[in-house]
């Protein structure tokens, strides 16, 4: 069933490492650095404050919630602003801040065993809606191709990029299995662009009613290996 699959592809936050704790910890490196340097505007907005001043930020314009990084700087820009601080410098400054403490991250137990082995039977790739880094979290080693909504300016599901990562690799989609935690993103998303998929539920999560039931589940990349070896 799964004997034309020559390539692995994975999402990154939340299915080689969980997301929300290396987020939290960037925002609050950025906090305190921007205390410690610009300290108008953490006078004037709490932790939280920022969190949700960014939110609304990033609500008003769509390609903000495509290309991350750009928000980060223009939310940035903004803050200098509000703050009547020099608008490049903190935004410059602050946003190399934030991405460093992002690359921070700590992975799944299971994510190095396991792709160190795989990544001696498949060719091993990526897409991420997210600004991580793969050679900067330390999977440049294992990771052949990546693609980013950043780099593409669409995101998942958009079929195109997926497609842009079967071209990368010089291949058929349905040569690829992609694995992630999201059910749009990660499991409808790709097969809708001819990609199989899996499902990988590490919280023990409930699949959307409305949504087709996934072909593969697992709660690991352990699992992973199994399922592959099965078929």
């Amino acid at each position: 069933m799964l004997n034309k699959v020559t390539i692995l592809a994975f999402d990154l936050d939340d299915t080689l490492w969980p997301c929300m704790p290396v987020i939290q910890h960037a925002e609050e490196t950025l906090y305190a650095w921007l205390g410690q340097n610009y300290p108008r505007i953490t006078t004037n907005h709490n932790p939280q404050q920022l969190v949700d001043l960014r939110k609304q930020f990033t609500a008003q314009d769509k390609k903000y919630s495509i290309d991350l990084s750009m928000m980060r700087h223009e939310f940035l820009k903004k803050l200098a602003t509000d703050n009547q601080y020099n608008v490049s410098e903190v935004a410059d400054k602050g946003f190399d801040v934030f991405y460093n403490a992002r690359q921070q991250v700590i992975f799944y137990d299971d994510v190095f065993p396991a792709l160190e082995r795989l990544s001696s039977k498949y060719r091993l790739g990526a897409i991420t809606n997210g600004n991580a880094n793969v050679e900067k979290v330390g999977l440049g080693h294992l990771m052949e191709h990546t693609v980013s909504a950043i780099d593409m300016q669409i995101a998942k599901p958009d079929k195109r990029i997926y497609q842009a990562l079967a071209d990368r690799f010089n291949v058929q989609t349905d040569q690829i299995l992609y694995v992630g935690d999201h059910p749009e993103y990660d499991v409808i998303g790709p097969q809708a662009a001819g990609l199989r998929a899996v499902w990988i539920n590490r919280e023990d999560h409930q699949w959307p009613l409305s949504l087709p039931l996934p072909e593969f589940e697992i709660t690991n990349l352990y699992e992973l290996e199994t399922l592959l070896d099965t078929y």
